[in-house]
């Protein structure tokens, strides 16, 4: 068992003062923000129609009767809540640096509470290779232990495989919602393939990119004798200010990418270096980004 992970009082006073934003063609789907379509018993008033036998006649306006005479029937606007999904990327290039697994888990942790918040259910589903078992939550903030404690328990292993990965995540999780894909993004091609998945299946898709400022600048120089984090495979490279140069736009563009992949498949995406306190990035950061307002 691995210990609760845990998030500053403070901040999450601050959390609710926010909302996390979603598109208004979630079909089917609304939060407190968005209205249903649907028509049924609820809390706000949206319409009349007449009366047929078998309706519930307590919801017949009586006031109508005594000036028309005729049975009509008040409709009522439903709200059902949205379904919030992450995809937390726990294979072993998310610990190599373990502040940026770190960074991810408590991300993770600030979305489920305020979706909890907000009443929404929370799906948390933790992949490398593939899938492991996600953890489901519902009913308030009180739950929020629930999540803590199971975060706790998420450890880092193995190889990325975005792409099967999703395959997984959407075979479990058929219906659309907000879907929140926190990685590194170091499976370039499976990357591709589940943005483009998820945009199929109709999902709100958030995409948070997750790295150390390290990865973004090298900083060391010389000859130096680098090891994959998830194959195990080495390589020795010469590193000099040139090819750090180099390495850093390749960075750059390969972090453009991702954030013009996403937004053409209507996407919203942020980038967090994990040098910036966590709270800085979800408090004005995704503001910035549209996610939450």
């Amino acid at each position: 068992m691995g210990k609760p992970l845990s998030l500053d009082p403070e901040f999450l006073k601050t959390l609710e003062e926010l909302t996390l934003l979603s598109r208004d063609d979630l079909s089917g789907v609304v939060g407190a923000d968005h209205r249903s379509r649907m028509l049924g018993p609820g809390l706000e008033f949206s319409d009349y129609r007449r009366y047929s036998s078998g309706d519930d006649p307590r919801s017949l306006d009586w006031n109508a009767y005594l000036r028309l005479g005729k049975l009509f029937l008040k409709t009522y606007r439903t709200e059902e809540r949205i379904p919030i999904r992450l995809l937390l990327d726990s294979s072993e290039s998310m610990h190599c640096a373990p502040a940026k697994f770190s960074y991810a888990l408590h991300l993770a942790a600030a979305f489920s509470y305020l979706a909890l918040l907000h009443l929404d259910t929370v799906a948390i589903a933790p992949f490398a290779t593939h899938l492991t078992k996600p953890l489901v939550a519902s009913g308030g903030r009180d739950v929020f232990w629930i999540v803590a404690d199971f975060l706790g328990t998420v450890k880092p292993g193995g190889q990325t495989d975005l792409y099967y990965s999703t395959k997984e995540f959407l075979a479990r999780f058929p219906s659309k919602g907000i879907v929140l894909l926190i990685s590194d993004f170091f499976d370039q091609e499976g990357a591709h393939r589940a943005v483009e998945m998820l945009r199929m299946a109709g999902h709100d898709l958030v995409v948070l990119q997750v790295h150390t400022p390290e990865e973004e600048r090298p900083t060391a120089f010389g000859e130096l004798l680098l090891e994959d984090a998830e194959t195990g495979e080495t390589r020795t490279v010469e590193c000099s200010p040139e090819s750090a140069a180099a390495y850093e736009r390749n960075f750059a563009e390969f972090s453009t990418g991702l954030q013009k992949l996403t937004l053409r498949n209507g996407g919203r995406y942020a980038r967090a270096v994990t040098s910036l306190p966590y709270q800085e990035f979800v408090l004005r950061g995704l503001h910035r980004s549209r996610v939450l307002a």
